[in-house]
């Protein structure tokens, strides 16, 4: 039966560089009709007359039947990926094309975006009317991270949505959007048992130190108070989407992560597209090659794990053998950090919600911010014995 599922799970992996087609096809269209509605109003207001002519803007119903029709496959294709399918690490060892790697990408990461964009109008809906329970410091916000098994991708909708209850302070959110993707709960139990005890102290204790420095910088340098609730300190960020989705506007909380799904999808396209890329020409399994104990291998470590994807525990299985040969602990917190808090399909979402003024800072303190923290910890490794 076991070896029946492994080869029914082949086949259907065989077909993925012919479902590729359609998929990229249908990418493709999408971030050219994108674009062209938002560089052209002509087209624009052409567009808005098809729609209107032939019936395709979705009713309140069919709204609900679209959120709950992507939450059940964005559940399957959950656990396809964890349970039965090959990493994309994996298939990328094996020479996997770009259209196979394309879908594989996209199984990865849709659960995770479809997850954020659901949760973050819950939080839309629910939570703004009692904020109570939230957290508004950094260290709370930090431990309420670290209980939710979600990775940047999801991570990015979802802060965005605690922003915009206007309730916690700006440095609490960037907090809480760097510490939840790289605790993952599964994943830190998992660490434990793979590359040791030491190596997740390192773990938890570097993401909430870099997430606290990290939040107190964008808050000063982009931080910005609500006219309408001074009292409240810096909740929003200069640069800030809050015209582009409006979540408030909605009828219900379906209506919210339906907008938010239309509104962040080509973005993520952008991001699957490149980052679908980046795995084939420069896979992870590449970058764990040619780590070593020099500073060049601890910048690898940090540069490279900014653009590529790592979810679900993957850092550990890259990280497993070269820690056994030898890989200083800087250096494996540095690619996990780096790898696990952000890729290229989250950067993507960074740029529409968080702006263009907070994104750089958020961006470049994982890339800098890891190195730190490597070289930090392979000096005092040492003299901790």
């Amino acid at each position: 039966m076991r070896v029946d599922l492994r080869e029914a799970i082949a086949q259907v992996e065989r077909t993925f560089g012919i479902i590729g087609i359609p998929v990229l096809a249908a990418y493709v269209i999408t971030i050219v009709m994108w674009t062209l509605r938002r560089k052209s109003a002509r087209f624009k207001q052409m567009s808005n007359g098809w729609f209107d002519r032939f019936h395709l803007r979705p009713s309140a119903k069919a709204r609900r039947a679209w959120v709950i029709g992507l939450s059940i496959f964005a559940a399957v294709a959950y656990l396809y990926c964890v349970y039965c399918g090959k990493s994309i690490t994996e298939k990328a060892g094996h020479d996997a094309k770009f259209l196979h790697i394309l879908v594989s990408y996209s199984l990865k990461t849709f659960p995770y975006f479809i997850a954020g964009c659901v949760l973050s109008a819950v939080i839309e809906r629910f939570v703004r009317r009692d904020s109570r329970w939230l957290p508004k410091s950094m260290l709370g916000a930090g431990v309420f991270a670290s209980i939710l098994p979600i990775c940047s991708c999801a991570a990015v909708p979802f802060s965005y949505s605690l922003m915009m209850t206007k309730r916690i302070p700006l440095r609490a959110v960037i907090t809480f959007m760097m510490v939840v993707p790289v605790l993952n709960p599964f994943v830190i139990v998992f660490a434990g048992g793979v590359l040791g005890w030491t190596y997740v102290f390192w773990r938890i204790v570097s993401i909430f130190v870099l997430g606290m420095v990290t939040g107190v910088i964008v808050e000063r340098f982009t931080g910005q108070l609500d006219p309408e609730m001074p009292e409240e300190g810096c909740t929003t960020c200069k640069g800030c989407s809050s015209g582009g989705v409006k979540l408030s506007q909605a009828e219900s909380w379906w209506d919210a992560a339906y907008m938010l799904v239309v509104y962040l999808s080509p973005y993520i396209i952008i991001g699957m597209l490149v980052g679908a890329a980046f795995t084939v020409y420069l896979p992870p399994y590449i970058v764990g090659k040619y780590l070593s104990s020099s500073f060049f291998g601890l910048v690898l470590a940090a540069g490279a794990g900014v653009p590529i994807f790592l979810c679900s525990g993957e850092d550990v299985l890259i990280l497993a053998p070269l820690v056994q040969m030898g890989l200083p602990m800087g250096h494996t917190i540095a690619l996990t950090i780096a790898g696990n808090g952000i890729c290229l399909s989250s950067i993507a979402l960074l740029v529409p919600l968080f702006g263009k003024k907070a994104t750089p800072w958020i961006v470049a303190s994982f890339f800098f911010g890891s190195i730190a923290i490597g070289l930090f910890i392979n000096a005092v490794t040492p003299l901790l014995g």
